[in-house]
C-alpha cells in the first residue's frame, strides 16, 4: 500500500521538487527495483537481505517524498524562511492568509507583526501583535516585538514597559539593548548606561547593534568613539527609512548623517 501510494503521487509531485531531491528519488527507485528483483527471484540466501533492504528504501523514499513536499507542510515555516531572507512582503502575504486559530496562531501573529514593522506598516503590525497578546499576554516574543514597534514609533516610555515585561516573561538578555535605547532616548542616562553595559558582552556577534551601542556609550562618556563600517551605516540608514516620520527615525537619520560626515569614517 505504501509503494502504491508513493507511485500514485510521484508523477504529480516530482516536477515541483528541487533537482537534488529528484535525483535522489531516481537513484532510490532504481536501487529498489534491483532489490525487489533479487528478493523475489534471486538466490535463496540473498532474498531475505534484499527484501529487508527494499523495505528500508521504501522508508527512505517516504522521507524523500516528505522532504520534496516540504513547502506544502506549513505556510508558517515558509513565512519564517522568507522573513529570514529579508523578503518581508512575501512573509506578510503568506501569514495574512493563515486562519486565526490553530497551534501556531500566536507565533504566526508575532511574525506577521514583525513583517509589517519591517515594511513600515506600523498600524497593521500593532493590530497583529495586540491580537497575539490578547491570546497569550505573557508571550515574551510578542511583548518584546510590541516594545520594539513602539520604540520605532518614538513611544519610548511605553516601549520600555513592554520590553521589561518581555524580560520578566523569559526574553533573552540581549533585548536589554533595545531597553537601553528606550532609557537613553527618554533621557534616563543612568538606566541606559546600566542596560548597555550589561548587554555589551552579548552583542559581539551583532556588528550593527554593537556599533550603535558603542556610540551610545561614547555619548555617555563610557567608551571612546569608534570607526563605523559602511555596511553598518547602510543598515542603520535602512532602519531610519523604516521609521521615517517618527522621532526614532529622525534620531537614526541624524546619527547616520553624523557618521557619514565624520572624516574618520569610510564612504558609506
Amino acid at each position: 500500500m505504501m509503494l502504491r501510494h508513493f507511485l500514485r503521487d510521484l508523477p504529480r509531485r516530482a516536477p515541483e521538487w528541487d533537482k537534488p531531491t529528484r535525483l535522489a528519488v531516481v537513484m532510490a527507485v532504481a536501487l529498489l527495483a534491483i532489490l525487489l528483483m533479487v528478493g523475489l527471484t534471486g538466490p535463496p540466501p540473498a532474498q531475505l537481505p534484499a527484501r529487508l533492504g527494499a523495505f528500508g528504501l521504501l522508508v527512505t523514499l517516504q522521507l524523500l517524498f516528505l522532504w520534496g513536499n516540504r513547502r506544502d507542510i506549513s505556510p508558517y515555516h515558509q513565512a519564517q524562511q522568507r522573513f529570514i531572507a529579508g523578503d518581508y512582503a512575501a512573509a506578510r502575504s503568506l501569514l495574512a492568509a493563515l486562519p486565526e486559530g490553530g497551534r501556531e496562531s500566536v507565533d504566526a501573529l508575532v511574525l506577521l507583526g514583525n513583517s509589517c514593522r519591517n515594511l513600515g506598516q506600523f498600524a497593521q503590525a500593532q493590530r497583529a501583535l495586540q491580537r497575539a497578546l490578547d491570546s497569550q499576554p505573557r508571550h515574551h516574543l510578542a511583548l518584546f516585538s510590541m516594545g520594539k514597534l513602539l520604540m520605532m514609533q518614538g513611544q519610548y516610555r511605553a516601549a520600555r514597559e513592554f520590553i521589561e515585561a518581555a524580560l520578566a516573561a523569559g526574553s533573552p538578555d540581549i533585548v536589554r539593548f533595545e531597553l537601553g535605547q528606550c532609557h537613553f532616548l527618554a533621557g534616563d542616562e543612568q538606566a541606559a548606561r546600566e542596560q548597555f553595559l550589561a548587554v555589551r558582552p552579548r552583542l559581539q556577534e551583532f556588528p550593527e547593534q554593537a556599533a550603535l551601542l558603542e556610540h551610545y556609550l561614547h555619548q555617555l562618556g563610557v567608551a571612546k568613539a569608534a570607526q563605523v563600517d559602511s555596511e553598518v551605516i547602510q543598515y542603520w540608514r535602512g532602519e531610519a527609512q523604516k521609521a521615517a516620520d517618527t522621532a526614532y527615525g529622525e534620531h537614526l537619520r541624524r546619527l547616520v548623517c553624523a557618521w557619514t560626515a565624520s572624516p574618520s569614517q569610510p564612504a558609506a
